[in-house]
């Protein structure tokens, strides 16, 4: 890194090569770029560190990490050092390399460049890229390489291809080819020989190898603009948002009430549901459907209904009189009745003469005989004569049923 009151390095326009009139480089002369412009500076002042970052940290809690993973590796303080992460397109917040730059050379180039430009680069980025094509420019004793979308450094030639030497070693997938602009390099034609790597001298030549053509500011470059502080942009942020804070809380405090209230009553809800289906399940199976399973409890009572209304009205038919005597008949003989005569009244219909205790025992006897599914009139009721015993006249016929006339 530059001492902090060095000079702004001139720019040549073979820093950019073919970038076009779309770059201005930041020299001496003062030349402030127009709105539709990106102002260059020198690589050699602003470097692409490689950092191991956790992949879980996002946002501010990544920075900050990264932050002091530099000052324990490099010893730079944060009053004079600035960070910009730097990524490949969809990365995002997973980047794990930051371009680092002096403080007040930064400050410098912001106010040299002014707010109008498209964006402050370093001269690096501002040389064509593509996926399996590496690009190297030659300008004075210095080169500008870059090695990927997220990737490139300015250094002195001897250093500048030690340090192309190594990323060839390092990568775990070397280019394709490596573009060439500006004037020759013998000495990388001869590494890329070495590594068994094609040199072109132009972005169209990278079709001919089946690679696709680098291009320029075609991968995201401008979101790395030197200005940009993420931190600033942030407290600004926080600065806008605080005098709101207050009223936010209290709205989502109390959309999160309304929302507590609404699962409470919902759920006493389901609770008395649930507690209705299991009583009436219950009433079902102990009435209507003892066994088998329950699958619409409607209609499978009606259905029961239906074919107990169904046996009534055959029982209604089929029954005699012989057969109201019998189902009598086991009533009488429980409560000790004397059955003095029985007579057939009609088909279905029998009188019997009978002689109870008392008045009482009379309707008893009534109550139970219609508690065995007879029809019971009980024509008369007197006191026999010469004792205390009451004689009693008693009919009996089928239960009537809904259809009955």
């Amino acid at each position: 890194m530059g001492p902090a009151n060095r000079q702004d390095v001139e720019v040549t326009q073979n820093a950019t090569f073919e970038a076009g009139e779309g770059f201005v480089m930041l020299g001496r002369d003062g030349a402030q770029p127009g709105p539709q412009q990106v102002a260059v500076v020198p690589g050699t002042e602003v470097s692409v560190l490689t950092l191991d970052l956790p992949p879980g940290l996002r946002g501010q809690a990544r920075e900050q990490v990264a932050r002091r993973q530099l000052l324990d590796r490099a010893g730079l303080t944060p009053a004079n050092t600035q960070i910009r992460p730097i990524y490949a397109p969809k990365q995002g917040d997973s980047w794990f390399r930051v371009m680092v730059a002096d403080t007040a050379v930064l400050e410098r180039w912001k106010k040299a460049a002014g707010a109008q430009c498209r964006a402050v680069l370093p001269d690096y980025l501002a040389l064509p890229i593509s996926i399996g094509v590496w690009t190297v420019a030659a300008r004075d004793d210095v080169l500008m390489v870059r090695t990927g979308a997220d990737d490139g450094f300015t250094a002195q030639r001897e250093l500048a291809l030690t340090m192309l030497e190594m990323q060839l070693d390092q990568a775990a997938t070397p280019p394709g080819a490596i573009l060439n602009l500006g004037s020759r390099v013998e000495a990388l034609a001869m590494l890329a020989k070495i590594h068994d790597i094609a040199v072109i001298t132009a972005p169209a030549a990278a079709k001919a190898l089946n690679l696709p053509e680098p291009k320029v500011l075609a991968h995201g470059e401008l979101d790395f603009d030197l200005r940009r502080d993420p931190q600033m942009a942030r407290a600004r942020l926080a600065k806008q948002v605080l005098p709101w804070r207050w009223p936010l809380l209290f709205a989502v405090m109390a959309a999160g009430l309304w929302s507590a209230a609404q699962v409470v009553e919902t759920r006493r809800i389901e609770n008395r549901t649930a507690m209705l289906n299991a009583q009436t399940q219950t009433l079902v199976r102990e009435n209507f459907v003892p066994t088998g399973p329950l699958l619409d409890m409607r209609i499978q009572v009606s259905q029961v209904l239906a074919e107990r209304q169904l046996r009534a009205d055959a029982w209604q038919d089929d029954i005699s009189a012989l057969d109201l005597f019998a189902t009598a008949a086991g009533v009488l003989n429980s409560q000790g009745v004397t059955t003095d005569q029985v007579s057939t009244v009609s088909a279905k219909e029998v009188a019997l003469d009978l002689t109870l205790p008392d008045f009482a025992s009379v309707d008893r006897l009534a109550s139970d005989l219609r508690a065995a599914g007879l029809t019971v009139d009980v024509v008369q009721s007197r006191v026999s004569d010469g004792s205390a015993a009451v004689r009693s006249e008693i009919r009996l016929t089928a239960p009537l049923t809904e259809d009955s006339p």
